[in-house]
This record gives structure tokens, C-alpha cells and sequence, in this order.
């Protein structure tokens, strides 16, 4: 499988950051973000990526239109792929540990979340048609924050996954991709379901909260503990 990490040519230090703190992970290959400068939102309008009522900054943009892409390349080459933020942190053994995982998922999984910012919610079916399980991995309390999980090993299991707003590394199989993109194009301001259900719900940001919606859905899975984590020394891009 491709390994790809989005990161724009003007994130020169969070590239090396991400190279340094991942040199035990092979074949990584950096993936060119969208460029926010060069972002023509009426073209992309024109193109059905952006619908009229979409709220999005134009970094929340650039950054979805940049997973958005990779989902194209994996759904045209009929490859799964790994996709992580430029700011991603994987665990020491994550070759070895994401490929157990995928074994022991059934054949045709669409999505498995590795990891995402330390804080955000998951929400877990962990008893099928039983019980969910809702909670956060709190931010790392070692000194070195994130950067410390590239050398720790990490046994994980997969759960299916209900939602998060939050992905910094996934896996996604052609099938995935399609389901994905039909999902969540055109980009639009949709209402996202709050995670404490007493809250309401707010219009959608970003991608992350798109994808949210759709989980329950497709066969997607998430790790516990995760594989991969979000780096707060340097933002997501």
C-alpha cells in the first residue's frame, strides 16, 4: 500500500519535522497540499467540489480538496492507500501493527481511522447492536508530547467506528474512496450532530466533520490504542 502525508510547499519545517519523526516507516511519500493562495473557489463551484452554501475557510478548503484528491487517485487505481496529516506521529511498529490489523478485518473494509488529534471524541460500536463507547486518548503527558510515540510499539485492536471530527492517518480502499467522495461532494455546510447530543448540532467546517456523518454507514473501523497521532508542536496543513 501507498503511505502518503500531505504537506504544502510551504510547509518547508513541518515536512521535516514529519521526515525526522517517521524515519522508521518506509516508502513514505509526500502528497502536495492544495495551495490556499492559488484556491479558485468559483471554479470550484463550477466543478461540483463546492456547493454555494459551504462554509469552509479557505485553509479548510485546501485541506479537504487535498484528501479529496488522494481518495480520486485510490478510487481511479483500484489501491488502497495510508493518507496522514503533515503533522502525524506514527508508533515505532506501525508497519507491522497496521498490516495485522488489515488482515484481520474483513475483506472489504472501506476506512480505518489509525489515529487522530489527542482530545477528540470517538465513539465506538465495541458491542455490536449493544453498546457504543464514546471517550477521548487525552493528550500525551511525556514530556516529548506526541513525538514520543515513534519509538514505543503499540498493540491495537480495530473497532467499527461511529464517529469522530478528528483524522490525522487512516487507511481507505478504493471502495472507501468512492463511498467517500459521493458522500461528501459537493463540500457543503451540512448540520453536524454535536457530541453530547444535548448540544444540538453545528454547520459542518471542515472535512473531518463531513466524513463524521458517513462512518456509520460504510465499513469503517478505528484503533485502540491508535498507531498514529496528531503532533500539537505543529499544525496540520
Amino acid at each position: 500500500m501507498f503511505k502518503f502525508f500531505i504537506s504544502s510547499d510551504a510547509a518547508t519545517e513541518q515536512t521535516e519535522r514529519f521526515t525526522r519523526l517517521n524515519a522508521h516507516v518506509p516508502d513514505l511519500v509526500r502528497s502536495v497540499g492544495v495551495d490556499v493562495q492559488g484556491l479558485d473557489v468559483q471554479a470550484m463551484q463550477q466543478m461540483n467540489l463546492i456547493s454555494a452554501e459551504c462554509l469552509f475557510t479557505p485553509a479548510a478548503f485546501a485541506q479537504a480538496l487535498s484528501h479529496v484528491s488522494l481518495w480520486g487517485n485510490v478510487a481511479q487505481h483500484q489501491t488502497a492507500a495510508h493518507v496522514f496529516a503533515g503533522n502525524a506521529v506514527l508508533c515505532a511498529n506501525f508497519e507491522a501493527e497496521s498490516t495485522r490489523i488489515l488482515a484481520s478485518l474483513p475483506q472489504d473494509w472501506d476506512f480505518v481511522l489509525w489515529g487522530n488529534a489527542p482530545g477528540a471524541t470517538l465513539q465506538l460500536d465495541i458491542l455490536p447492536d449493544l453498546a457504543l463507547f464514546t471517550g477521548a486518548v487525552q493528550p500525551p503527558y511525556s514530556a516529548r508530547g506526541a513525538a514520543a510515540l515513534s519509538e514505543m510499539d503499540v498493540t491495537s485492536l480495530a473497532f467499527p467506528l461511529m464517529s469522530t471530527q478528528s483524522v490525522c492517518g487512516y487507511a481507505i480502499s478504493p471502495s472507501g474512496a468512492d463511498k467517500l467522495i459521493k458522500a461528501c461532494l459537493p463540500l457543503t455546510s451540512t448540520t453536524v450532530p454535536a457530541a453530547n447530543p444535548h448540544e444540538g448540532g453545528a454547520p459542518a467546517q471542515t472535512l473531518e466533520q463531513l466524513m463524521s456523518l458517513h462512518y456509520s454507514t460504510i465499513k469503517a473501523y478505528a484503533c485502540v490504542p491508535p498507531l498514529c497521532m496528531a503532533d500539537a508542536a505543529v499544525p496540520a496543513l
